[in-house]
C-alpha cells in the first residue's frame, strides 16, 4: 500500500471521527420531529440559560418588539450553541479528499504497473 493510499484513509477515519466525538455534547435532538428539524436545530449548547432574556424598553419593562433596537447589541449577538452541521462539513469535505486520494494512487499504481 503506497502513501497516497494511506494518506486517504487516515483522512477518512478523521472525517467520521470528528462528528462522532462531538455527538455526545448534542442537544435538540426530538425522535418526533423530522429529518430537516433535527438537522437544523441539532448543537452544541455553550451557554447555561436556554432561552435569552427578552429585550428591555427604556423604562426597563420587558417587550415583545424589536423593531426600534439596535441589531449589534451584545445580547443579539451572544452564541448560545454551535450548530451540529458546522461538524458535519469537515466530515463531507475529509471524506472527498480521502476517497480523491485513494482513487489517484490506484491510477498511478496502474500507470507503473505496481500492484
Amino acid at each position: 500500500m503506497n502513501d497516497g493510499k494511506k494518506k486517504g484513509i487516515i483522512l477518512i477515519i478523521i472525517g467520521i471521527c470528528i462528528p462522532l466525538f462531538a455527538l455526545p455534547f448534542v442537544s435538540g435532538l426530538d425522535i418526533n420531529k423530522g429529518f430537516m428539524d433535527n438537522f437544523y436545530n441539532a448543537g452544541i449548547r455553550i451557554t447555561k440559560s436556554a432561552v435569552p432574556a427578552p429585550p428591555e424598553t427604556a423604562a426597563g419593562k420587558p417587550s415583545g418588539d424589536t423593531a426600534g433596537k439596535n441589531p449589534l447589541s451584545l445580547e443579539r449577538m451572544r452564541i448560545e450553541r454551535i450548530p451540529f452541521r458546522f461538524f458535519l462539513v469537515p466530515t463531507f469535505i475529509l471524506l472527498y479528499i480521502g476517497i480523491v486520494m485513494i482513487d489517484r494512487a490506484k491510477s498511478r499504481e496502474k500507470k507503473t504497473g505496481h500492484v
